[in-house]
């Protein structure tokens, strides 16, 4: 998709935002699925959490792209605090090395089709 838009959006997060938010309906109404219930949130996350406010940062500046460095800082970040920092104290979060293997996946998918500087 090219022209105004074109090189604002990434296709990646918004498809990422429309599973987590449809995970979470489903959730509401009882459905569940082992896979989605584990490993789909976080496949999504860095894609939400840094391509949505990517995505209106452009819209400022078309210029605008996270670098390699900022985007794998992030995931490491998110991966040690929820893979092993918070599941010390508190019961409801799991230690799980297939998650942190999931951000990463959801982190790659996202960088590679984050769309170029104008």
């Amino acid at each position: 998709m090219d022209g105004v838009l074109g090189r604002r959006l990434n296709f990646v997060s918004l498809g990422a935002l429309v599973l987590f938010l449809g995970h979470q309906v489903a959730l509401a109404y009882g459905a569940s699925g082992s896979w989605f219930d584990s490993y789909l949130d976080p496949l999504c996350t860095v894609p939400v959490v840094l391509g949505v406010p990517s995505m209106l940062a452009r819209g400022l500046s078309s210029e605008f792209r996270l670098s390699w460095m900022s985007v794998f800082a992030f995931t490491a970040v998110l991966s040690v605090a929820f893979e092993v920092w918070i599941p010390r104290f508190d019961a409801r979060f799991t230690a799980d090395v297939w998650d942190a293997a999931a951000y990463v996946a959801g982190a790659l998918l996202w960088r590679f089709v984050e769309p170029k500087g104008a």
